[in-house]
């Protein structure tokens, strides 16, 4: 008797790859030459997945929370600093402290010019971590700065006692040429969280005197969030074989690790990754009997939020070329394998290009994003894989909500999606 292969899965996440950017009528996703991204839509199904919500924040991990199945109306820790704390070894949140994300940024005059401190490495960024606890300890014991990977770190206030929901926080990668008051930067809306926010305020007061002249000579926190708990992977799931996350990013990090969920760091979080050492480690691991394999890439979301629409495209195209490639070259020889392919992004990061059209539209938005489904049994008239193109999906209308994914795929023990014979 011959034993069926074991099927096995992957979801390929191409962080902020859609977009409302149109040149002469073609997304940044349609003007690249994605030959294997093709081979998805035009191989596979296609349609359009919901990922974001307008009653949350319009970031990668609401919507990459629900795409790995766990509703971030429940889960959501109000901010994704908590997510990218647990990416550090022997750091935890208690039940009463808050974690914000603190970007090293550079500002001039009042002026926010860089949201990264022109993408400053950590090399040089962890030494200036080092100097602000040194020099802010005595004032702010309770302030703890951690320092991530290259201008993101996260800020931990212990026993802050205060909602996140109660702080406004702006986010620097959206405010790219605003003038901003350092003093008066966070703000509170209840009595507890303006008595925090005022502290924060005067931290960060300090913090610009510290690194005045320096390659980032500011720091801003945003996103604060609670500690972050999550039900285990498998037992949310349903799926008992091996699943592995291949990433960077350091919230990714912390989701895979509260959901006890391997994980394989490998690149950066910029348009230069390896982007051919992502795919390779995805290719070895379903070679050594993972059943299930998430692939990320930040790479198109911060060329489009470096305002550079070229290398955004350029980007797409090294996923296509490193990433998607080698996966669907691995399954073309073990077909008998193929469970599944899915290439979704997590949101729409649109490219803008100038400060007074950022006020007009969020940069990170809650138009549902295109998605291509390659199984071998399903099969639609979708020849391309872009924004348009996979309107003439079977499963563009109605829209898939990301919380459907992993049954749509095959991973989730139920699925309430019938497969279509081509």
């Amino acid at each position: 008797m011959r034993l069926e292969k074991m099927k096995k899965y992957v979801l390929i996440i191409p962080d902020g790859a859609g977009d409302s950017y149109r040149l002469f009528g073609r997304s940044p996703l349609a003007v690249a030459r994605t030959p294997y991204m093709d081979f998805l839509a035009r191989e596979g199904a296609c349609g359009l997945m919901q990922t974001l919500y307008d009653d949350l924040p319009k970031e990668s991990i609401v919507a990459q929370l629900g795409m790995l199945g766990w509703d971030p109306h429940r889960h959501y820790p109000h901010g994704r600093a908590s997510c990218e704390l647990l990416a550090l070894e022997d750091v935890s949140l208690n039940e009463e402290d808050l974690a914000f994300r603190a970007n090293m940024v550079c500002m001039r005059d009042r002026t926010l010019i860089s949201y990264s401190a022109d993408c400053i490495p950590t090399h040089q960024s962890r030494p200036l971590v080092q100097l602000i606890n040194k020099e802010m300890r005595r004032e702010f014991a309770d302030f703890e700065l951690y320092h991530n990977a290259d201008f993101r770190n996260t800020l931990v206030v212990r026993a802050a006692g205060v909602s996140p929901l109660a702080l406004r926080c702006p986010e620097p990668h959206e405010n790219h040429g605003r003038v901003f008051d350092v003093t008066r930067l966070i703000e509170g809306t209840d009595a507890p969280s303006c008595r925090l926010a005022k502290r924060l305020n005067r931290y960060l007061e300090g913090v610009a005197r510290v690194l005045e002249g320096k390659a980032a000579n500011m720091l801003f926190p945003w996103s604060p969030s609670v500690v972050l708990k999550l039900t285990p992977f498998r037992e949310n799931v349903g799926f008992e074989d091996r699943v592995a996350i291949v990433g960077c990013m350091d919230f990714l990090h912390g989701i895979a690790k509260a959901g006890k969920l391997e994980f394989f760091k490998l690149g950066n979080g910029q348009p230069d990754t390896d982007y051919g050492a992502k795919g390779a480690k995805t290719v070895e691991l379903l070679a050594a009997g993972y059943s299930f394999v998430i692939c990320h890439i930040n790479g198109p979301d911060e060329a489009a939020h470096m305002g550079q629409v070229q290398l955004k495209i350029e980007s797409l195209e090294r996923i296509d070329e490193f990433i998607v490639g080698p996966i669907v070259k691995y399954f073309q020889d073990h077909a008998d394998e193929l469970g599944g392919v899915m290439i979704v992004p997590d949101h729409y990061t649109n490219y803008v290009t100038n400060v007074e059209e950022k006020k007009r539209m969020d940069v990170h938005s809650a138009d549902p994003v295109p998605f291509a489904l390659w199984n071998g049994r399903e099969r639609d008239a979708t020849r391309y894989y872009s924004e348009d193109d996979v309107l003439v999906g079977q499963y563009a209308s109605p829209t898939i909500s990301h919380l459907d994914l992993l049954q749509l795929l095959g991973v989730a023990q139920v699925s309430k999606y019938k497969t279509k014979a081509s």
